[in-house]
């Protein structure tokens, strides 16, 4: 058996969709945007043909929709040419946007890619110097729900590596998109590697065999898909993967920025607020991944490349300004943040704030003052800390906040009659609370 080889995982590139940004960028950001999805693509062949990979898995979601759009259909078809060229074979399952039902390729597809059946569970071999290296197993959605638990399908003798493509919520209640739990995948025999799609979220939910992973997507198109996207290196040897790494792709970033206004910063008039927003938002917002050396060398060419950043902004605190923050009418919140991306024209990447979100509140003494003073100030601050820590207390609030809140991890399945939550919102929930109660108190007290 031929001693290594090299693969990449990606999934959901959603070929022929756009970026969503708010206000009114100048036309080379507006052009970035509209671009960056099909780069992003791009630059996984590029990636792919510098570390000279055998084969790409793309896990779905290949287009975002199944009516494929010509641009977006030869665009592909063009990238897998160039890999083509190089002997990288590509592995496809369609998932719930490109579904294969009634479809038909707008054009002939190249010999090096392999779109996995939606019949029935499909199995190919990949060939190395004349030897078997790999398995790949999948099955495409035939429609744009697949309810059935396909994966038990997935049958492979183990003598090779065995790779299973899968496009799933993860979720064993999820009836639309291939109910499963990550105690099933494990039960199915002789898989090596599952590799998954569907959540837009990298995530490693095993990192022992079988590793089961989501790569995410590589290039997020709104808030709910923060971060840097990308996908992930997978070297094998004698049946054992012996590195496996994520490598950013993502252009465009979208970035929560969080801004507190305290003492050692006084906010007296916006425009006070404006330079503190400007200060905080300059400030370096991405770091380079660890890794071997080869690998970080392409994450800092990935890195150079770099277009932008689109932001949403968190302003929490207390100052004077809150009046007037409270009374702030929708045309002068525009113009505030308009303002403030006019003074980001000159940056090496561009900054774009696409919406503000003010936590603010009104001034009071400092709440060390204030316990010194009154000990139930101290007493609060004790129940507080021990909803914020891990434990029956905090579980307890959780079920206590009611079914209205519903852990949502993929922003295409939003429960609209639900409000989505997670630590960091569970967090945010509890201080919010912390500040409202010593604002009270304090008023109560005639402390402010």
């Amino acid at each position: 058996m031929s001693e290594t080889f090299r693969f990449i995982h990606a999934a959901d590139l959603h070929l022929g969709s756009f970026l969503n940004i708010k206000g009114n960028p100048s036309e080379e950001i507006k052009a970035l945007c509209s671009e960056a999805v099909y780069s992003g693509f791009e630059r996984v062949c590029n990636i792919a043909t510098a570390h000279k990979v055998d084969f790409i898995l793309i896990c779905g979601d290949v287009y975002d929709s199944y009516l494929r759009s010509v641009r977006s259909n030869r665009f592909f078809i063009n990238q897998c040419l160039r890999l083509s060229e190089v002997n990288i074979g590509v592995y496809v399952i369609y998932g719930n946007h490109d579904a294969a039902s009634n479809k038909q390729e707008l054009f002939d597809m190249p010999i090096n890619v392999h779109i996995l059946s939606s019949d029935s569970a499909e199995i190919f071999e990949v060939c190395k110097d004349n030897e078997i290296i790999a398995k790949i197993v999948g099955k495409s959605y035939k429609l744009r729900a697949e309810r059935e638990k396909i994966y038990e399908n997935y049958l492979l003798d183990n003598d090779c590596f065995n790779i299973a493509m899968l496009h799933t919520a993860m979720e064993g209640d999820n009836k639309n998109y291939v109910p499963c739990t990550l105690d099933e995948l494990k039960a199915i025999p002789n898989i090596d590697y599952w590799a998954l799609g569907h959540i837009h979220k990298t995530n490693i939910l095993s990192n022992t065999r079988p590793i089961i992973a989501f790569s995410g997507i590589p290039q997020g198109r709104d808030m709910g898909e923060p971060g840097q996207g990308g996908v992930f290196y997978v070297e094998v040897c004698k049946k054992e993967i012996v590195n496996m790494e994520f490598l950013p792709i993502a252009t465009i970033i979208y970035k929560k920025v969080e801004i507190i206004i305290g003492e050692e910063n006084k906010i007296e008039n916006f425009s006070d607020l404006t330079e503190l927003i400007l200060e905080k938002t300059r400030e370096e917002p991405y770091v380079l991944p660890k890794g071997s050396n080869e690998l970080v060398q392409a994450k800092q060419a990935i890195n150079e490349e770099i277009k932008g950043y689109i932001l949403q902004l968190v302003i929490k605190g207390r100052t004077e300004l809150q009046d007037k923050i409270t009374h702030m009418k929708e045309d002068d919140y525009k113009q505030f943040i308009e303002d403030i991306n006019k003074e980001f024209s000159e940056e090496k990447y561009f900054l774009w704030v696409d919406s503000i979100i003010f936590r603010t509140a009104q001034l009071m003494q400092d709440f060390e003052s204030m316990k010194m003073k009154n000990s139930i100030f101290g007493d609060l601050d004790e129940v507080i800390n021990l909803y914020r820590e891990e434990g029956e207390d905090r579980v307890q609030l959780v079920k206590n906040l009611g079914s209205i809140w519903k852990k949502q991890i993929f922003t295409e399945n939003i429960d609209e009659d639900k409000f989505d939550f997670d630590e960091e919102i569970i967090e945010d929930i509890i201080l919010q609370a912390r500040e409202l109660v010593i604002e009270k108190l304090a008023e109560a007290l005639e402390l402010i």
